[in-house]
């Protein structure tokens, strides 16, 4: 691994050559805002805009997304420049369109000492009004469990994830990993007693024997058991009782 130096508001870093430059300001300390990026997802980030940056390199200055922006030797980073403060601002407000009341979002914003923010109201009563369009789930879905059950649909304000034709998806496992990576919650997930709700779909869960908890849908036990080999008997119990 290359290891190179970097500048992020006026602190020298030492990093890896190409990894982003929100990653490498994450280790270091250095609070970066961002929403559509995860780092175990290859084909995260972008969508959100909330992590725009100023990169300064080789005479030239422009706004990037952190989450994508690979870093190079001799890099200078700064995160708060007023275009940057104004900028943010403007895509928070934007995100606040959606959904008004957002916690995540004014969260940020206070972070950041943004402060009165112009909130708009919005009459509309979806759960998808505060869903970013950033794809993270549908990601999450296909890279990290592996099933492809969810994709983006429709285009535009109107872009949103969802099942084929909005019909419930016989490839979906109920594993739920799409509703707990969301970064405004817009996945809806109902566990109630041992049955989960999601994407249109009731999953069985399955029992610690040692607990009683419901905490893993049956579906999700006979993908894993058939993908992989693994014995049936090792979901019995739950992760915290395992092996007791």
């Amino acid at each position: 691994m290359d290891k190179i130096k970097i500048t992020i508001d006026g602190k020298q870093v030492e990093c890896v050559r190409d990894q982003c430059v929100l990653e490498v300001a994450l280790n270091a300390g250095i609070y970066i805002p961002s929403l559509c990026w995860h780092p175990e997802v290859k084909n995260s980030g972008g969508s959100c805009r909330v992590c725009l940056v100023e990169a300064h390199q080789e005479g030239r200055s422009r706004l990037v997304t952190a989450c994508n922006f690979p870093v190079r030797e001799g890099l200078e980073i700064i995160t708060d420049s007023e275009l940057v403060k104004r900028i943010r601002r403007q895509v928070l407000e934007n995100m606040l369109t959606r959904k008004p009341d957002d916690k995540i979002i004014h969260e940020i914003a206070a972070k950041l000492e943004i402060k009165n923010l112009r909130v708009f109201e919005n009459d509309q009563d979806d759960t998808w009004d505060a869903c970013l369009a950033c794809g993270l789930c549908v990601h999450v879905c296909e890279e990290i469990v592996g099933v492809c059950a969810i994709s983006m649909l429709d285009r535009g304000f109107q872009k949103r994830p969802g099942t084929p034709y909005d019909k419930p998806s016989a490839d979906c496992i109920g594993c739920g990993a799409c509703a707990y990576v969301c970064p405004t919650q817009s996945i809806v997930m109902e566990d109630t007693g041992d049955i989960r709700k999601i994407w249109g779909r009731e999953f069985k869960m399955i029992c610690c024997s040692y607990c009683g908890k419901p905490y893993i849908p049956e579906a999700q036990v006979e993908w894993i058991v058939n993908k992989t080999g693994k014995e049936r008997s090792y979901f019995d119990t739950c992760q915290d009782h395992r092996g007791m």
